[in-house]
């Protein structure tokens, strides 16, 4: 398969996962902690994985085009973080009460795909328009060219106690905005959420969720969805442990003689707890 400015971490899955690791390779942020202490300078963890949580890997501050917390305080710009350790990441302290959210913004990339690939691609991702415009035009031998990029987003609630900031709207192009508090869902219980894109809602977008230790299968998700007319899904919450919930949505393009098509890709993490009263401090797997 080739590759086009993509990164050498990217190349290097699609290497080794062959054909199936073109379906999803998640991108999403998991801090060390959910529930550190207010002030606590906590690293924040980036993953490019097919199986959830995966391994972290190294920060990327030349693909990033924004990094930014909102809190209590309102929000902070971090692109000035270094990371620092291996893998590399940057560290961000906490500076209030309650939930703070990190999220990130990546750069735009490209990719060529084959043309089966990316028809199998496309319906693992439930882009049923998609399949059908490439049908129409005569297309579905093509290969795909797609530029893509990444809007993610993780939850960190000081001391384990969560606030409103959760349900925050960050006005990302892309976004997964919970309506019920993340931290107060348990296992047997469902989260609702409602997907904005360009602040409108995602009517039909097809929303996946999983958990750490559902499978060991290249992207497997413990439950898929599709959204209603509102751009809203109730979200079966199985297990404690760190959660993803992540989405997609894809246009045709013109004016790109790299693409013809554009994705943009949302992720939302967040932990939940065995109890009421506990915390972890990192992903279970």
């Amino acid at each position: 398969m080739k590759t086009t400015g993509v990164t050498a971490a990217w190349a290097a899955l699609f290497a080794v996962a062959g054909a199936a690791s073109v379906f999803a390779h998640d991108f999403y942020l998991i801090p060390e902690s959910s529930a550190p202490a207010p002030g606590a300078a906590v690293r924040v963890a980036l993953h490019v994985s097919d199986v959830f949580p995966g391994d972290p890997t190294d920060w990327r501050p030349d693909r990033t085009s924004d990094f930014f917390l909102l809190d209590g305080k309102g929000r902070l710009d971090l692109k000035d973080r270094v990371p620092e350790g291996k893998p590399l990441m940057p560290r961000v302290a906490l500076r209030s009460p309650g939930t703070t959210v990190i999220a990130l913004v990546s750069d735009p990339s490209y990719i060529e795909i084959a043309a089966a690939e990316f028809q199998d691609y496309l319906k693992h991702e439930g882009h049923t328009q998609i399949l059908e415009m490439r049908a129409k035009m005569g297309a579905a031998a093509s290969p795909g060219k797609e530029r893509y990029r990444r809007y993610v987003k993780t939850l960190l609630n000081a001391e384990g106690v969560a606030s409103d900031t959760a349900l925050a709207n960050l006005n990302l192009t892309i976004e997964i905005i919970p309506e019920a508090q993340p931290a107060g869902v348990r296992p047997g219980g469902r989260l609702p959420v409602r997907v904005l894109m360009e602040g409108a809602p995602l009517a039909g977008g097809y929303l996946c969720a999983t958990h750490a230790g559902f499978s060991k299968e290249h992207d497997a998700y413990a439950w898929c969805g599709r959204l209603d007319k509102d751009g809203r899904a109730s979200v079966p919450i199985t297990a404690p442990g760190w959660q993803m919930l992540r989405i997609a949505r894809m246009r045709a393009l013109a004016g790109d003689e790299r693409a013809d098509w554009v994705s943009y890709w949302a992720a939302l993490t967040f932990e939940v707890p065995r109890s009421l009263s506990e915390y972890s401090a990192g992903p279970r797997a």
